[in-house]
């Protein structure tokens, strides 16, 4: 079977968990959490396989292939968040997380992404694998904060219209989105810290060349000042969602945007 039809199997299993979780965020009688808990398991291992069948078509891991890297973010987003699930208790960011990882599907596997340029030997190394997955790792834990930090506005919207969701609550969210950017602070800061050494020991400076790192660090100093948001006298929880929607939309940008726009302008 092709990416593409994994791609499309995820996209669906991923659409019933943003369906059954829309259901339980307005209180439909159901088990919808349950419905949307084992959709968004049987999803993400379906972006595995895809990710894994993209590689293979590749024939090689390589992180400035466009289709990998934006497989490879989906599945640490949702891995993230079945971990926080499974080990802290934190519920899901409700369907924004689904929507989100089905619109990234959606954009990685159908979209006509430019044929990569092939890696060369020293992009092949130990270190410049490990450097890019800790900042897939970082990125995808910037998404699980953003779309907490969505869902907590989705939240207030659905407060001002007299409706009160029931899960997931205001200080689960808040609660995910300070564990998300923490481990965001920790995987990007390595990554680049990598990066830096990386570059030092192949080309003698202090950066690699790749406009990507930049925008990841970009990201990261979002995420810092997310982090330090808490310590705010007023509306400290506005600032620390929004920043973290920033980290996440730089991520997002880099991830996707910055290769086709740099075809664009000829860079």
């Amino acid at each position: 079977m092709t990416p593409e039809i994994w791609g499309m199997v995820a996209v669906i299993l991923l659409g019933i968990a943003a369906v059954a979780g829309s259901m339980a965020l307005f209180k439909v009688q159901g088990q919808w959490a349950t419905i949307a808990a084992v959709g968004r398991a049987t999803g993400t291992a379906s972006v595995a396989i895809t990710l894994g069948l993209a590689v293979m078509a590749q024939g090689e891991w390589s992180p400035v292939e466009t289709r990998q890297v934006i497989l490879g973010l989906v599945l640490a987003m949702l891995c993230i968040q079945m971990v926080f699930s499974w080990r802290l208790g934190i519920r899901s960011a409700g369907p924004v997380l689904d929507v989100v990882a089905v619109a990234l599907i959606l954009v990685g596997v159908f979209m006509n992404w430019p044929e990569p340029q092939p890696p060369t030997c020293a992009q092949r190394s130990m270190a410049f694998g490990a450097q890019w997955v800790l900042l897939l790792l970082g990125s995808g834990s910037t998404l699980v904060a953003g779309s907490a930090g969505l869902m907590l506005a989705l939240r207030k919207g659905l407060a001002a219209w007299g409706k009160s969701p029931q899960q997931p609550t205001r200080e689960e969210l808040y609660y995910q989105l300070a564990q998300a950017i923490f481990l965001a602070l920790v995987a990007l800061g390595s990554g680049l810290t990598v990066s830096v050494w990386w570059a030092w020991r192949t080309m003698g400076t202090l950066t690699s060349g790749d406009p990507r790192e930049m925008w990841m660090a970009i990201a990261w100093l979002a995420a810092a000042m997310s982090q330090l948001a808490w310590h705010l006298e007023g509306h400290r929880g506005r600032w620390v969602a929004g920043l973290a929607f920033v980290a996440a939309s730089c991520v997002v940008f880099c991830l996707l945007f910055l290769a086709q726009l740099q075809i664009l302008l000829g860079i």
